[in-house]
């Protein structure tokens, strides 16, 4: 793997710093290249914290933030011409996942997203992705090289000594016409919260009769030093919660040491986002619901009853 150079790119600095290691564990440390892209807008602190990770070289793409995809993509292939990478890492988030089919589709490049496990073989890239919306794991081989490969968040990989050195460049962002303009700028409600990186959370579903009950599960939260999750009925339909309490398929994926399921039923749009999750406690009056399948601790039992009593047995 001597001639491998990968090359990762994310608009998350977590995930990027991870592709970053995971590229390290793929190419070894003393074997091959690794490259990280600095898309605009970036902290000051994520060129150190990728220099960190063991990236061998930063490009910094310089200039105007743009949300436009086609702009970004444009940057992305003109460093690929560059760099000559024989993989590309990227983040399978919302935009990541716009990203790898633009840039795939100006560079004629293989792509594929939902990413959880990879490894290069002689013949080609060894792929385990998400299918079935999460219940199952297909096994691919992508036969041709280079090709683009979109990561779930939380594959990660250990920490690699970082390399002697670390180059650095910055690279203007092209004179591209962006193919969408912004007609209004609203703030969004919420937002504030990153709940991939909590180590406990208190989800609420559909058991919850109205909003004004949301205080007895933020009481247990609050007991438990937990973030307040919810499904997608509460956040996308009802609008109890915002968009970063969602929990789910199309919403965000988690990963906590403890996550406690109050009157979830356990929709399999629902399960994706979860199951990652170390212990699982389900709250729910229905003793046949799906969600005690995938439960570590299960309480039968109405939640207006269970979770008071359970907060005030924790100190709350």
């Amino acid at each position: 793997m001597n001639d491998e150079r990968v090359l990762c790119v994310s608009e998350e600095p977590d995930l990027g710093i991870a592709l970053v290691r995971l590229a390290r564990s793929i190419v070894g440390v003393e074997a091959g290249r690794v490259f990280a892209v600095v898309l605009p807008g970036s902290a000051p602190d994520v060129i150190e914290r990728i220099a960190a990770g063991g990236a061998d070289g930063i490009h910094v793409l310089e200039g105007a933030a743009s949300s436009d995809p086609h702009v970004v993509a444009e940057a992305l292939s003109a460093l690929v011409s560059d760099l000559a990478p024989t993989l590309i890492l990227m983040g399978s988030t919302k935009r990541g996942r716009e990203l790898a089919g633009r840039l795939a589709g100006t560079l004629d490049l293989p792509a594929t997203t939902g990413v959880t496990g990879l490894r290069l073989e002689a013949d080609g890239i060894r792929i385990d992705r998400e299918a079935l919306s999460g219940n199952a794991v297909a096994v691919e081989r992508i036969v041709r090289r280079p090709a683009i490969v979109a990561v779930m968040s939380g594959v990660d990989a250990p920490p690699a000594s970082p390399p002697a050195s670390t180059e650095r460049s910055s690279h203007p962002m092209p004179a591209t016409v962006p193919l969408t303009e912004r007609t209004e700028a609203r703030p969004k409600a919420g937002g504030q919260l990153e709940i991939e990186k909590a180590e406990r959370i208190v989800t609420i579903g559909r058991g919850l009769q109205k909003k004004e009950d949301l205080s007895i599960v933020e009481a247990l939260a609050k007991a438990l030093r937990a973030e307040v999750g919810c499904t997608r009925p509460l956040a996308a339909e009802a609008g109890w919660l915002t968009d970063d309490h969602w929990i789910g398929l199309t919403g965000h994926r988690v990963h906590p040491k403890l996550y406690v399921a109050v009157g979830v039923s356990g929709a399999v749009q629902h399960l994706v986002g979860m199951r990652s999750s170390r212990v699982v406690v389900a709250i729910n009056k229905d003793p046949n619901a799906p969600i005690f399948a995938q439960a570590d601790y299960r309480v039968t039992g109405d939640l207006y009853q269970v979770v008071p009593a359970l907060t005030k047995a924790l100190g709350g």
